[in-house]
């Protein structure tokens, strides 16, 4: 019989390379889209196996299939499609993954039913688990063993209704570093005017986002600023901005539509501006103090974390430009004041906000489920 000494000195099972499928509904382009594809191509770049399961006619899938990671068509037609079920068990069933991501409540809602029954005294594979993207999430998360949220903000919204304290982990959200580029040839790539104080937003046309907000700013801002809209105008309120900035100054209003390399254009901008009504987290912010571009951003959800005021940005009301407008005078006004908040947002980026820290995080939370542990 083997001594307890034996026993004890009997090595640790280690977590090894892990199969990995992140599950997500969606057919456009937003951040919880962008954070599943960084999320995907760190943990592929670490060594693990890693696929994704959604609709195949998305921008996510096409950006996988750019990026030679598997895709699996899963339609999701609402949260009740036997067949979309089916496909994703049959999934689970022959390629045996550790884990199952699901990213929003859909994802979340699927992954959780094609994983067994989480039972914190017996953890099973797959482990499934899920991201919580928005400050409203609350929903269909409850079949996952542990649930990620990208904010504080989130997190304390899944805690008031009724979620475990021990199965959720704030991790934000993260994005590479991208080498600063040649300044003055991104603005002449951009055709922003000599002497422009060029501000710039990335995000969906969509009202949560608050562009229009930024248009009525313009009007309280001094001459030199201009506005850049970065994303695809092509919806109903993408036609309704349009319309509100043909009615104000239109030649300090412009429209860059839908931009892959958003973070290899930013060095070209003076400030980034966030309007949005309700936010997260918002990692266009995050892109911006890779950037190192200084920030003015409404209180919104998980964004004072990180916008700190009169440290890593400024502070604006939401819903009031005449606020925004309040910091985006002063930014263009006081450069060294402008460069320290950007120097300290990049700072904050390098401590806390990059891909690789948000993949070893998720990868920590991962191994305390079980996942990756000798089979």
């Amino acid at each position: 019989m083997p001594s307890m000494r034996a026993k004890a000195e009997q090595p640790v099972p280690q977590p090894g390379p892990m199969r990995i499928i992140h599950v997500l509904h969606s057919h456009g382009y937003g951040g919880a889209e962008s954070h599943a594809l960084l999320l995907m191509r760190g943990q592929r770049a670490a060594g693990h196996d890693v696929r994704f399961a959604g609709p195949g006619d998305s921008w996510l899938a096409r950006a996988c299939q750019a990026e030679a990671i598997p895709v699996h068509h899963v339609a999701m037609h609402g949260l009740y499609d036997p067949v979309s079920h089916l496909r994703l068990r049959r999934l689970v069933r022959q390629w045996r993954p550790d884990i199952l991501h699901g990213h929003l409540i859909r994802g979340a809602y699927y992954a959780g039913h094609a994983a067994p029954r989480f039972v914190p005294s017996r953890p099973r594979r797959p482990v499934a688990l899920c991201t919580a993207h928005a400050t409203t999430a609350r929903k269909h998360m409850g079949r996952c063993a542990h649930i990620i949220a990208v904010s504080q903000a989130v997190r304390q919204n899944l805690l008031r209704h009724g979620y475990d304290d021990a199965r959720i982990t704030t991790i934000y959200n993260g994005v590479p570093h991208v080498p600063p580029g040649d300044r003055p040839a991104l603005r002449r790539e951009l055709g922003i005017p000599d002497g422009a104080f060029a501000v710039v937003n990335a995000g969906r046309f969509v009202p949560d986002k608050g562009q229009d907000l930024l248009v009525r700013t313009l009007a309280q801002c001094p001459p030199q600023v201009h506005l850049y809209l970065i994303g695809a105008p092509d919806t109903p309120f993408g036609e309704q901005v349009r319309a509100l900035a043909a009615q104000h100054d239109a030649a300090r209003i412009h429209f860059l539509g839908y931009r892959p390399d958003v973070q290899r254009i930013l060095p070209a901008f003076d400030a980034f501006a966030l309007s949005s009504r309700r936010e997260a987290l918002s990692l266009a912010v995050v892109e911006a103090f890779a950037a190192r571009l200084p920030v003015v951003a409404t209180t919104v959800g998980g964004v004072p974390e990180i916008v700190i005021d009169g440290q890593t940005g400024l502070h604006a009301r939401p819903e009031d430009p005449q606020s925004l407008a309040a910091g985006i005078t002063w930014l263009a006004s006081d450069a060294a004041q402008a460069q320290a908040y950007a120097q300290a947002a990049r700072a904050m980026f390098e401590a806390r906000l990059t891909v690789d820290g948000m993949v070893r995080r998720t990868m920590e939370v991962y191994e305390r489920c079980g996942a990756g542990l000798a089979r």
